[in-house]
């Protein structure tokens, strides 16, 4: 991401994906040692939609409407996006973001 349009069309696919899915956070999931390892994947993230391969995340959330765990195949962007509402601070600073 480099402009602030393009900050705001991830955080409206961010934010569909919530709406659409049901639910309001993401959780890593853990493998038995405790450890959230990031995997390479060419698969676009399930959650931003990002269709650049990288590093993916195993994640889940609650749906309360379903009352099911559902899980996802996400990217770093939207594991931190998820646990802090805004990208890195690398990020938005070279874009001129804030938190709002």
């Amino acid at each position: 991401m480099k402009t602030k349009a393009e900050y705001e069309k991830y955080k409206k696919s961010v934010e569909g994906f919530f709406k659409r899915e049901g639910i309001s956070n993401l959780s890593q999931i853990q493998d038995k040692d405790g450890y959230c390892e990031p995997h390479f994947s060419g698969i676009p993230c399930e959650c931003c939609g990002g269709m650049l391969g990288g590093d993916r995340y195993d994640c889940n959330s609650y749906n309360p409407k379903t009352k099911g765990i559902q899980e996802y195949t996400v990217c770093t962007d939207c594991v931190y996006y998820a646990e802090y509402g805004q990208l890195d601070d690398m990020t938005m600073s070279e874009i001129g973001g804030i938190k709002q």
